[in-house]
């Protein structure tokens, strides 16, 4: 049993790339198709993040944890300068989360402005569409 799911994942990848690869995704100038380009900076992304620790994790308990948080923050303005721009940040202290909305063209940034948080947090972050982005393009 163990080969043959080797096998199907095996070949699904092999699928996928192929398909990736014979797509126009790479296509030049006029031959893409809006929506599709790969590394622009014409077009930004909305990105919705959630972090949180436990109670006993919590930056605001240490010195070193404060001064993590704070480096954290500080480094939004370096983000700014890599294309990231903080549309909002909000903090349920109780709750020990936190929900940042980044804007980026470039997702390596996106991810470099939260390697700080890290070794001491759980996160993610997923690419969102506005509300009205999404009633544009959902099926009638």
């Amino acid at each position: 049993m163990k080969h043959s799911l080797v096998g199907i994942f095996s070949t699904l990848g092999l699928f996928v790339f192929t398909t990736l690869c014979s797509s126009n995704l790479y296509a030049e100038g006029a031959e893409k198709e809006q929506g599709w380009a790969i590394n622009t900076t014409d077009k930004k992304t909305l990105y919705v993040a959630y972090w949180t620790h436990t109670p006993e994790n919590c930056p605001g308990r240490s010195a070193d944890g404060a001064k993590m948080l704070n480096k954290f923050w500080e480094g939004r303005k370096e983000a700014e300068e890599k294309g990231v721009k903080v549309l909002g940040a909000y903090v349920t202290v109780t709750e020990h989360d936190y929900y940042i909305i980044v804007e980026a063209s470039d997702y390596s940034a996106v991810v470099e402005f939260f390697l700080p948080l890290v070794p001491s947090q759980t996160g993610k972050f997923a690419p969102v569409l506005t509300m009205d982005e999404w009633l544009k393009i959902m099926p009638k």
